[in-house]
């Protein structure tokens, strides 16, 4: 299973973040166990296997599940939103678990989907408002989350201030790996 910092640097490689970054949001143990929740471990651990394989290149997913697991990693950290999975993609296949069609030799479910999951929310749903507050979006272009701050009158007017945080300047590292377009 994947630890803390393992899904830290698997995070900072996914979104161009540095771990430093990330870390000072103090979520990534929520994002963590909100990924597990919500995808299982074992795609999780393949996400992980991917991008390593990688080495600071485009990972080349394994299956359409982890690609969309991937996708919902960057939505999380970029909006503070979980922006749900698609169905379950054809697991069984692709983690060594075919035996019935569902991907498993006893019945059970290769991973939890949405549905099996007990929360509230079926679909997309914000983390928390720090969560909201703390989105890498706002930091892109140096700029506080609306709502959470206050601010005087006529702030809209004054261009943002690009401020740099503790884990480095804002924004993507310098360098940091994109996918081609046939993969986004």
């Amino acid at each position: 299973m994947t630890s803390t910092e393992e899904f830290l640097f698997l995070s900072a490689e996914l979104t161009g973040f540095g771990v430093g970054q990330l870390s000072a949001t103090g979520l990534a143990d929520t994002y963590r166990s909100l990924v597990l929740e919500r995808a299982g471990p074992p795609r999780l651990d393949r996400l992980r296997a991917a991008v390593a394989a990688g080495a600071g290149r485009p990972p080349a997913f394994p299956d359409e599940s982890v690609r969309e697991l991937a996708r919902a990693v960057v939505h999380l950290w970029y909006l503070g939103t979980w922006p749900g999975l698609p169905p379950a993609c054809a697991e069984g296949a692709a983690d060594g678990t075919a035996g019935t069609a569902d991907g498993t030799a006893d019945g059970s479910p290769a991973v939890p989907t949405d549905e099996q999951v007990d929360r509230p929310a079926d679909g997309p749903f914000v983390v928390s408002s720090r969560a909201y507050a703390e989105g890498l979006v706002w930091r892109t272009f140096g700029a506080r989350a609306p709502g959470t701050v206050p601010q005087e009158h006529g702030s809209w007017s004054i261009p943002p201030s690009v401020e740099e945080p503790a884990g480095g300047p804002p924004g993507p590292r310098r360098g940091a790996a994109t996918a081609p377009a046939g993969q986004r």
